[in-house]
């Protein structure tokens, strides 16, 4: 009889460990949003880059750069540190620093190439359409230009501003390659989207002729 009482005493001791352990591991939500990759949130009031690493959560405020850790949540996915945390749950997202609160955070993809490379410390983007390019200025260094959709890359020496009437001009070139960029201080919409810049771009690789929008990119977070 004793043998009985003992084995069930185990037996419920174990369901009672074994629940306890479920429900415990069920505040734990696997995250769906990619690893490695930029991410722009537009909330009320608010706007943010974000970054997803294995369990965390890096994120560019208005002047800090904070990585949350994640922690349970009765649903959803939460993370935190000290007085910022994340929430999301399906399309719902929302973001708490301190006593604020801004909620109705969507993902802004079309936004997320530009605050990446200002995340990078590129200093000007640029960009057009048929063909899709792009072009980085990261001033010391290189002028990347991606063009052909993707299907041409080339990166050079940044060579220092030239001033002509108030147009900025860079002239650079390798053994095979050239590229002549010229920023003027001028509203630009782009082509396909509509979405306005503060900056009208000329461009000249090996002596094709190209034409886009850009912004000078500050990046303040140390």
């Amino acid at each position: 009889m004793k043998v009985c009482l003992a084995v069930l005493s185990l037996l419920a001791l174990t369901a009672c460990t074994g629940s306890s352990a479920g429900a415990d591991a069920a505040q734990w939500r696997s995250d769906e949003r990619p690893i490695g990759q930029t991410l722009v949130y537009e909330c009320l009031g608010y706007e943010f880059i974000a970054r997803m690493g294995p369990g965390e959560m890096a994120v560019w405020l208005d002047d800090e750069y904070r990585v949350l850790s994640q922690v349970r949540s009765a649903s959803g996915v939460k993370y935190q540190e000290g007085d910022i945390v994340f929430w999301s749950k399906g399309e719902d997202a929302m973001l708490m620093i301190g006593p604020d609160r801004y909620g109705d955070c969507a993902l802004a993809p079309a936004r997320a190439p530009w605050e990446d490379a200002r995340r990078r410390g590129v200093n000007f983007r640029a960009s057009g359409n048929e063909p899709g390019w792009y072009l980085e200025l990261k001033e010391g260094e290189q002028i990347l230009f991606v063009g052909n959709y993707g299907g041409q890359r080339l990166l050079l020496p940044e060579p220092g501003v030239q001033w002509d009437d108030g147009v900025r001009l860079y002239q650079t070139r390798n053994d095979a390659h050239e590229i002549i960029l010229e920023i003027r201080t001028q509203t630009c919409r782009d082509s396909m989207r509509g979405d306005e810049y503060p900056a009208t771009v000329s461009l000249l690789v090996d002596g094709r002729a190209l034409s886009g929008c850009g912004t000078d990119l500050v990046f303040p977070w140390e």
